[in-house]
């Protein structure tokens, strides 16, 4: 073999080695894998793991997770991601104000697909916080009382169809069902406001409200979550109507 047949074939198998190696890591969580994880799960020899790692790293296609020795797939930028910072910068100070005269956390969530994107999350002064999520942070739409006020926006044929989605990853949240889900989008719809309470996070209780566009469609939502004892059904409808002053002042701004 001519050392230019040898140098076209190695370029292809160089790439189809990185491509396996990123395709690994996105399969898998943040938390990554490290390099005798790799070298197991692909079959490829640790130098060039190594050694296609830190192409991969250098094109931010891959990163180190904290400062251990393990390796995550980084995220892509997200196509809206300008204008879901102005919305951030927007609702920021709506919800800081929420967060002190509530004393607990405000999240603001929006859909993205299947799932809800926690965007922004305010802590209150009271001294037990519930922070069962985070910026950037995925989970099934419906799970959070967040993500609940957007799915009961929905109309009936999408909320099946991200239920039907979903169905596999429901047990894992407090061991959700598809009827579970369906009920408490009733309850959604006929209140006008979501509680969620022990799925996402257990001993925890989330009221949430969404904001919706001219035609209908849910844009965003804004939700509080405490501890259950904090949540009695009289504060649940108090915490409805201030989300529901925080969403005008946040439509006003866009």
């Amino acid at each position: 073999m001519s050392a230019a047949t040898t140098e076209n074939s190695s370029g292809p198998r160089t790439l189809r080695r990185g491509l396996q190696i990123l395709q690994t890591l996105q399969a898998h969580d943040e938390s990554g894998l490290s390099v005798t994880e790799l070298s197991r799960l692909t079959g490829l020899q640790r130098p060039t793991i190594y050694r296609l790692l830190a192409a991969l790293t250098e094109c931010q296609f891959v990163h180190t997770v904290g400062k251990t020795r393990r390796y995550a797939a980084s995220k892509p930028t997200h196509p809206h991601a300008e204008n879901e910072h102005h919305l951030v910068e927007i609702a920021k100070p709506f919800m800081r104000e929420l967060a002190f005269k509530v004393g607990d956390a405000v999240f603001l969530v929006i859909r993205e697909n299947n799932d809800s994107l926690t965007l922004w999350r305010e802590i209150g002064p009271y001294p037990v916080q519930i922070l069962g999520t985070y910026v950037n942070k995925r989970q099934p739409l419906g799970v959070g009382s967040a993500g609940m006020a957007l799915l009961a926006k929905l109309d009936d044929h999408t909320v099946a169809q991200i239920i039907e989605a979903n169905s596999h990853k429901l047990d894992h949240y407090g061991g959700m069902t598809q009827r579970e889900l369906r009920q408490l989008i009733t309850n959604t719809r006929t209140r006008g406001y979501s509680v969620v309470g022990n799925y996402a996070v257990r001993g925890a209780l989330g009221v949430g409200c969404a904001l919706c566009s001219s035609q209908g469609h849910p844009l965003l939502a804004v939700s509080v979550t405490a501890i259950t004892e904090r949540m009695p059904a009289r504060r649940q409808k108090e915490i409805a109507r201030l989300l529901h002053q925080t969403l005008e002042h946040i439509a006003e701004k866009m």
